[in-house]
């Protein structure tokens, strides 16, 4: 028969052990990687450039 209770603790501590590790290879690809995300900067230009190209055409489309 098997100790359902050992195997639950063996369980536990590999979970805790993923965790840990995790956590820590997280840490590790944070503190590497350091500078302004492209991301945000591109969507915010691209969102501007759609209000400056929507604002011609309509200001042409009314003149």
């Amino acid at each position: 028969m098997w100790n359902l209770y050992e195997i639950e603790k063996r369980f536990e501590q590999h979970i805790r052990e993923i965790e840990k590790r995790s956590r820590r290879a997280h840490w590790y690809e944070k503190k590497e990687r350091r500078g302004v995300r492209s991301l945000p900067i591109a969507g915010v230009l691209s969102v501007l450039a759609l209000v400056v190209i929507g604002y011609f055409l309509v200001s042409n489309a009314l003149s």
